[in-house]
């Protein structure tokens, strides 16, 4: 366990991520033969065990004037490794939640961390007991993204649910102890790009909320929709993304899934313009700095890639091919030097216009139904809130080999975007539709 008042510094990876909301995850358990207050506790006592190794959960994000700089500093004194962890009861019905996205729901049901200004807690996570229609149990988690990226969490999350699933037993975990010494992504002029990321993300530093602007997505009605394509249905759409691509191998699971998203978008918004609609993602870039990054580092380590094609590339016969090639080549390059456009990375992504761009979160590798604190794997899994019209988040699915796609897009275009994006999925997994304003 680090000193009381330890701080780590943070890095350009982290500092990207300032004015992000916390990410809120919630997972649904179906009821379980322990009573609510054992859960209770070996969640809370798994994560007290779990805590000393992921110290910087258990911080506070603030920052430093002069120079301008941000850290995560772990409070003094005892209880020093610790965060909120909230107890809860609701009478929302487990059975449709599952069934159904709802997020004003799922909102209720994961702890909100956010803060208009720095400092800002790091963490926090809540359990509730569904005390109404046959029980339940929701673990929401938050966790502020200048923490850590996506592998970062879910190796948390493994973690966490591997010592409540052996709260009594043996070691919490094979492999290497987390890392989390920013030292290991140091590059040149680094102190300096956090310093421009800071002004232009937060002009009002340390206010971190982003202003309205009433020509953004801020008030769209957006439309929620949760699909899941069985391993079967992944396969097909690789061989045919590849026969139509001519390039003599099978697609990656992502490339496939993104590629496939970009374009049933594009189509589905009407784009037949010359006019740019952008595909925007994240790339792991822990193997590919140099030197390379310990894959048991828990801080950000992922570059933002860009790239475009006209509406009516996308459009024509050859958009799925064309989307697919592009694709690859931008994953490609961010391997090649994954930080060659750091400077314009907030920018770019700003100038993207709202509706013209698909946006891909998380990865299909990232094992949201493995997480078994004990009591069986979660019946659904959900991110409480998705802020893009475009928006994709990307996790496995439940059954071996599937993959789970959250999509956001403005309410108006949904239905011709869920004909498009199922011809390949299978239409039975498709959840239903749930509109809400962001």
């Amino acid at each position: 366990m680090p000193e009381p008042g330890r701080t780590v510094p943070l890095s350009p990876f982290d500092a990207y991520w300032v004015t992000l909301p916390p990410v809120r995850r919630v997972f649904l358990f179906p009821p379980s033969p322990l009573p609510f207050t054992d859960v209770v506790g070996v969640l809370r006592s798994s994560l007290e065990r779990v805590l000393p190794a992921f110290h910087p959960f258990a911080g506070v994000l603030t920052y430093s004037p002069e120079p301008l700089s941000l850290s995560i500093v772990l409070p003094e004194g005892e209880g020093a490794c610790s965060v909120a962890f909230v107890e809860a009861e609701t009478d929302l019905e487990f059975d449709r939640l599952v069934e159904e996205y709802d997020e004003e729901a799922l909102r209720q049901l994961a702890p909100d961390i956010r803060r208009d200004e720095l400092p800002a807690p790091v963490m926090a996570a809540q359990v509730t007991e569904f005390v109404g229609g046959g029980g339940g149990v929701a673990v929401g988690v938050a966790v502020h993204h200048s923490a850590a990226d996506g592998r970062g969490l879910w190796r948390f999350l493994e973690m966490w649910s591997a010592a409540a699933a052996n709260v009594m037993e043996g070691p919490v975990w094979a492999g290497p102890e987390p890392l989390h010494d920013r030292r290991l992504v140091r590059f040149d002029g680094d102190d300096d790009l956090v310093r421009l990321y800071l002004q232009q993300l937060a002009p009002d530093f340390p206010r971190i909320a982003p202003k309205q602007d009433a020509s953004s997505e801020q008030g769209r009605l957006l439309s929620r929709r949760t699909f899941t394509f069985a391993a079967s249905a992944v396969r097909r759409l690789k061989q045919r993304l590849a026969a139509a691509a001519n390039t003599g191998t099978v697609p990656s699971t992502f490339a496939t899934i993104a590629a496939h998203g970009w374009v049933s978008i594009a189509r589905a918004s009407g784009f037949t313009d010359d006019t740019p609609v952008f595909a925007a993602f994240l790339a792991d870039s822990r193997a590919h700095m140099s030197p390379p990054v310990p894959a048991a580092y828990i801080g950000n380590c992922v570059a933002l890639c860009t790239t475009s094609l006209s509406g009516s590339e996308l459009a024509g016969p050859d958009g799925p091919a064309m989307a697919l090639h592009t694709i690859q080549e931008a994953v490609a390059e961010v391997k090649r030097d994954p930080l060659a456009d750091r400077a314009r990375w907030c920018t770019k992504f700003a100038a993207i216009p709202p509706g013209r761009a698909v946006i891909l979160v998380g990865s299909p590798w990232f094992p949201a139904y493995g997480v078994d604190f004990g009591f069986g794997r979660p019946a659904r899994v959900e991110l409480a809130s998705m802020n893009h019209d475009g928006e994709m988040a990307l996790v496995a699915g439940r059954e071996p080999g599937s993959v789970q796609v959250s999509v956001a897009i403005a309410a108006e275009k949904m239905p011709a975007f869920r004909g498009m994006f199922e011809l390949e999925c299978d239409r039975a997994s498709a959840m239903p539709v749930s509109e809400s304003s962001e």
